[in-house]
């Protein structure tokens, strides 16, 4: 589930940014000429459609961020437990304090 919500993200993130390139903006969009149309897809009917599409897309990506969320929400596995390390860490071994009578033979 996780992989198939993560490439429906994915996919409607890239064509959200494609999308954006695409409009019509103050200094004119992706596809823009000085000389031709304000839009791809003509005078009236691009900016429609793009508004359209602007939008589903972000409902989609709304929606998927939200259940990804839910999804890592509800298990019961950390980032942390997943992480580079792997495992737990390798137990430390404190060494013994040294005793008066080990600093006394030693001299």
């Amino acid at each position: 589930m996780m992989t198939f919500l993560g490439t429906v993200h994915l996919i409607a993130c890239l064509a959200l940014i494609i999308l954006a390139m695409m409009q019509d903006s103050k200094g004119g969009g992706m596809f823009s000429s000085q000389t031709s149309s304000n839009s791809v897809l003509g005078a009236t009917g691009g900016a429609s459609l793009a508004v359209t599409m602007t939008k589903i897309l972000s409902v989609i990506i709304l929606i998927t961020c939200v259940s990804i969320a839910m999804i890592y929400t509800n298990s019961n596995k950390s980032v942390v437990d997943s992480g580079v390390m792997g495992g737990s860490p390798a137990p430390t071994t404190v060494p013994a304090a040294a005793t008066s009578a080990d600093n006394t033979q030693s001299k």
